[in-house]
């Protein structure tokens, strides 16, 4: 019978030592953090097809002379930076504050209502000054919508001042 205990003894030795070494196991094993969120870095514009983003530039191209037939000496391109739409945080965005980013982003979707199926992916045309943009795409049909979105001077959210971007104009051009 004393070697039976010896047995079981030595082995709840050995089992407990193996225990008490696991948590030391267990946070020294990297572990993959499932609640991070992966940031991609690389812009949208270059994770297309130079193929499809070239078709792209060339339709807004198209655009934006149909926005000069149509407005003649009112549009100056030279006063304008053409910007892969989905592309606009990288470029702009980012550097606005929480608000005015928000809302230059509730009038893009605004404007993007006028989405129908078929329709090319939106370039936008920002102004040099920064207080002004168009919304330009190729409808499916060959025609261009632009929708524009104006900075309107400040407005007062909790007792702060913040500038308010609006939709305040869209139109078909053929």
């Amino acid at each position: 019978m004393n070697k039976k205990w010896i047995t079981i003894i030595i082995t709840g030795a050995v089992i407990a030592e193996i225990l008490s070494l696991t948590p030391a196991f267990a946070t020294s094993t990297p572990k993959e953090d499932t609640t991070t969120i992966k940031v991609v870095t690389i812009p949208a514009e270059q994770q297309q097809k130079k193929e499809v983003v070239d078709r792209l530039y060339k339709s807004w191209e198209n655009g934006i002379i149909k926005i000069e037939e149509s407005e003649g000496e009112k549009f100056k391109r030279v006063d304008w930076d053409l910007i892969y739409g989905v592309d606009i945080d990288r470029h702009f965005t980012n550097q606005l504050s929480d608000v005015e980013a928000q809302s230059f982003f509730m009038a893009l979707d605004e404007a993007k209502k006028a989405y129908k199926t078929g329709d090319s992916q939106y370039g936008i045309l920002l102004s040099k000054d920064h207080k002004a943009a168009r919304v330009v795409w190729e409808r499916s049909s060959g025609g261009f919508h632009i929708a524009d979105i104006v900075l309107k001077i400040k407005s007062t959210i909790l007792n702060k001042e913040e500038n308010i971007w609006t939709l305040v104009n869209q139109e078909e051009l053929l």
